[in-house]
């Protein structure tokens, strides 16, 4: 994706922290000729740079996405800025948002072995005290994981944008934060609470929690 020099996210650690936090992607690839897409939840392992996720298998995306180049991307908070919040001229809208984009080469897993071990892990890391993780062998599980699909996406390159209005002065932002507070939209507000966490040099643009 095309991100300018001030927007760009260059903290590995930070990248991180938001895939894992904004974790259902939206897996792309081409099928027919043409671009498919399924939002998926993701595993993301990044000391072995890849991703893990699963999909029905009649989703048609997966019979011909083993060995393509894929992008996955996953999507932050995002608000609407006035231009009159400014208070300078010749100001246009714009719209502030936080955006990581993974591209890799895409393996399908079909292996039961292995699909029972990313529904493992994908159990774990939602819901770890979830019951089924007792229940994985009974044979109506067993059964139900026969419907669906695994993929693990060997990571080749990441790209992180996180436009906060960092290329205006801190008395701008200042101005765009309140106006933001101003909103009951979870997104307007998530995006300033990152704008502030940005001014205030306390974290980066992968943290949304309260």
């Amino acid at each position: 994706m095309y991100i300018p020099k001030s927007f760009e996210m260059n903290d590995s650690s930070e990248i991180d922290s938001f895939i894992q936090t904004h974790s259902f992607g939206m897996l792309v690839s081409i099928c027919d000729e043409r671009p498919v897409a399924t939002h998926v939840p993701f595993i993301y392992d990044p000391e072995r740079h890849v991703l893990l996720g699963h999909m029905a298998k009649a989703n048609p995306q997966w019979r011909n996405i083993d060995g393509q180049t894929v992008l996955v991307t996953f999507s932050g908070p995002h608000a609407y800025i006035s231009p009159s919040w400014y208070e300078v001229s010749a100001s246009v809208p714009t719209w502030n948002y936080v955006a990581v984009h993974v591209y890799g080469t895409c393996a399908v897993i079909e292996n039961e072995d292995e699909l029972a071990s990313l529904l493992d892990k994908t159990i774990r890391f939602y819901e770890p005290d979830s019951e089924l993780l007792s229940q994985a062998n009974d044979p109506f599980y067993r059964n139900m994981m026969k419907a669906i699909v695994g993929v693990k996406i060997h990571i080749t390159s990441v790209q992180g944008a996180a436009k906060l209005s960092q290329n205006k002065p801190s008395e701008v932002q200042q101005r765009v934060i309140t106006k933001l507070r101003q909103y009951e939209d979870h997104g307007a507000r998530s995006v300033a609470r990152l704008m502030q966490a940005r001014l205030d040099g306390t974290t980066g643009g992968g943290h949304t929690g309260e």
